[in-house]
């Protein structure tokens, strides 16, 4: 009996460890295939993540410009609104939206500081011709012949010239503006296009730069005096080859219906957050007509009507603004090679005046 006892003690010993053993790889398998389990959804969810990211980066390699127009000592104020204080705010809401989905965004007035209408324009210019003169650098890298690297280094020599004469008005606007641009605008209509600046706008006509550029001068709107309180509503306009006040000047803008397309979608995109909308005309405005980018101007209102007012007024409307001009950069440059297959109808009355 003590023998058998012995055997049945020791085969329960025996018995317990086995069962422990079978518990414990049993754990440990249970382990492994949550592990597994895991990293099989890690994989899965990862295209989700990244696509996530890449929506983020629509706007990667496009350069926006911001145009807060006016400045100090240079602006409309009205019943305390201030339209360079309010469209600054505007642009420092626009920009950082841009620069999430991965666009560079440059401002022609970053501060409240007054920045003159030409030496904005240059600025615009100058960052413009900046990237040519960086893609014929490129160019050169990949010449396959010795002919072939001398003309781009000529060009590059021009193209150096040419900012020296952007980066001299940005300088010292009141001596050199005169001479460059058009400005003080001619009211005869008969001044010519400045050579040096005509081949400055013939280097911007070129697929690489209005691909790649957009140019947003941000206003307010006000009627003259007698001021007509009653007078509301979003306008924008850009520049065309048709108008006659332009025609002696320069005819040959290589992004009037680019230009087109994107006044009227932004007064369409912002009459929901209650600014009426009225048109997008072509007009020959100093900021829209001194380069060959594709460009608008903006008025965000009548900051001399009340609601109007009271809405530029309010940083939670800029908040929704800022979110509409982003989305509706976005949608532009996501449509930019169907523009040209748009028929004039789609945009309403607009491409009457182109």
């Amino acid at each position: 009996m003590k023998f058998l006892d012995a055997r049945t003690g020791g085969g329960g010993m025996k018995y317990q460890k086995a069962i422990e053993f079978t518990l414990g790889m049993i754990i440990v398998f249970l382990l492994m295939l949550l592990v597994f389990v895991s990293l099989l959804i890690a994989q899965l969810n990862a295209p989700m993540f990244l696509n996530a990211a890449m929506a983020e980066q629509t706007l990667h390699g496009r350069v926006i410009i911001l145009d807060p127009g006016h400045g100090e000592g240079n602006t409309n104020i009205f019943q305390g609104y201030d339209e360079h204080v309010r469209m600054l705010a505007l642009a420092h809401r626009i920009k950082p939206l841009l620069e999430a989905r991965g666009a560079v965004v440059h401002m022609t007035r970053p501060t409240e500081e007054d920045v003159t209408l030409p030496a904005r324009a240059a600025i615009i210019n100058k960052l413009a011709l900046e990237a040519v003169r960086d893609s014929r650098h490129k160019e050169l890298e990949l010449a396959e012949s010795a002919q072939g690297a001398r003309r781009i280094q000529r060009e590059i020599l021009e193209i150096d010239r040419l900012l020296r004469v952007l980066q001299s008005v940005i300088d010292d606007p009141e001596t050199n503006a005169p001479i460059y641009f058009n400005y003080p605008f001619d009211r005869t209509h008969t001044r010519q296009i400045h050579p040096d600046l005509q081949k400055v706008f013939e280097y911007q006509h070129d697929p690489e730069i209005w691909e790649q550029f957009l140019v947003i001068s941000l206003h307010s709107n006000a009627t003259p005096r007698p001021i007509n309180t009653a007078r509301n509503g979003a306008d924008s306009f850009f520049v065309s080859n048709n108008l006659s006040n332009n025609a002696r000047y320069f005819a040959n803008y290589a992004n009037v219906q680019r230009n087109a397309y994107f006044a009227d979608l932004i007064i369409r995109n912002i009459e929901p957050l209650g600014i009426n909308r009225n048109k997008a005309s072509a007009y020959y405005f100093f900021m829209i007509r001194e380069n060959n980018l594709p460009c608008v101007l903006v008025e965000n209102g009548f900051h001399t009507n009340p609601q109007d007012r009271a809405k530029l007024q309010d940083d939670d409307f800029l908040d929704s603004l800022a979110v509409v001009y982003a989305d509706t950069i976005l949608d532009y440059f996501t449509n930019l090679d169907l523009i040209p297959e748009y028929s004039p109808g789609m945009f309403g009355d607009v491409f009457g005046q182109l």
